[in-house]
C-alpha cells in the first residue's frame, strides 16, 4: 500500500507540469476554472483535511482502505499522515524531509524523486504552476457543483502505466475533493478529501 502511495506521489509530481492550455470545446469552462482557482489560492494560507485512500485491485473483491490527515501550511510545510490501518507519515519542512514507515523515522534527501514530486504537486496547486505543461491532454467539465478535470497521458511510457487521472474540485471553494488514478491494467486508486479546513492555525509541532 505504501509503495502504491509513493507511486501516486510520483504521478502527482508530474502534475506540476500537467495542465497545458489545450483549448478545445470546453475552453470557456477551462478559462473559468483557471481564473477562479488562482484567485482562491491567493487567499489560501493553510489546509487541513482528512483523507480516505482506496486501492481497487482486480485480483481482490474488496478495496484496500487507509485513512489519515493531510496538512499544508505556506510557504513550505506539509505532512501526509496515514493513521489506519498502520501509522505512516511523510513530512516536508523546506528542504528537510522525514519519513516514518511504521517502524522507524528516517530523514530523506530533498532530491529524492518521491519527495520532490509530492512537494512540487502541492506547491503547484498554490502558485498555479500546476497548469503549465502539455504532458497530458486535459478535459474540463462542470456539473453537480464540481469542476471535473480528466487528464490523459501523452507520453508513451506514462501511457503504459496510467490510463487517466480524474480530479474533482469543489465549484465554490476550488478545493480538490477527490483524485482517482486509473492504471493501464485496470486497477484504481481513489483518494477522497473531507472535513477540509482552510486558513486555520496549524501548530508547528505537527511538522516535527
Amino acid at each position: 500500500m505504501i509503495k502504491k502511495l509513493l507511486f501516486i506521489l510520483t504521478v502527482l509530481g508530474s502534475l506540476t507540469m500537467v495542465f497545458g492550455f489545450n483549448y478545445g470545446t470546453n475552453t470557456s469552462i477551462q478559462i473559468e476554472f483557471l481564473k477562479k482557482f488562482k484567485e482562491a489560492n491567493k487567499e489560501m494560507k493553510s489546509i487541513q483535511s482528512d483523507f480516505t485512500q482506496k486501492h481497487f485491485m482486480q485480483i481482490m473483491e474488496e478495496p484496500i482502505v487507509s485513512t489519515g490527515v493531510f496538512y499544508y501550511r505556506k510557504p513550505d510545510l506539509m505532512k501526509w499522515d496515514q493513521r489506519t490501518p498502520s501509522p505512516y507519515y511523510f513530512i516536508v519542512t523546506g528542504n528537510k524531509v522525514v519519513k516514518f514507515d511504521g517502524k522507524k523515522r528516517k530523514e530523506l534527501s530533498a532530491n529524492n524523486p518521491q519527495v520532490s514530486y509530492f512537494k512540487n504537486f502541492i506547491m503547484g496547486t498554490v502558485d498555479g504552476s500546476l497548469f503549465e505543461s502539455k504532458q497530458f491532454d486535459a478535459m474540463y467539465e462542470k456539473s453537480g457543483g464540481f469542476y471535473h478535470v480528466t487528464l490523459s497521458p501523452k507520453e508513451k511510457n506514462m501511457k503504459k502505466r496510467i490510463e487517466n487521472i480524474l480530479l474533482d474540485f469543489n465549484e465554490t471553494s476550488l478545493a480538490l475533493v477527490q483524485l482517482e488514478l486509473v492504471e493501464a491494467g485496470g486497477d484504481r486508486m481513489v483518494i477522497s478529501f473531507t472535513d477540509q479546513q482552510f486558513n486555520s492555525i496549524i501548530d508547528n509541532s505537527v511538522f516535527k
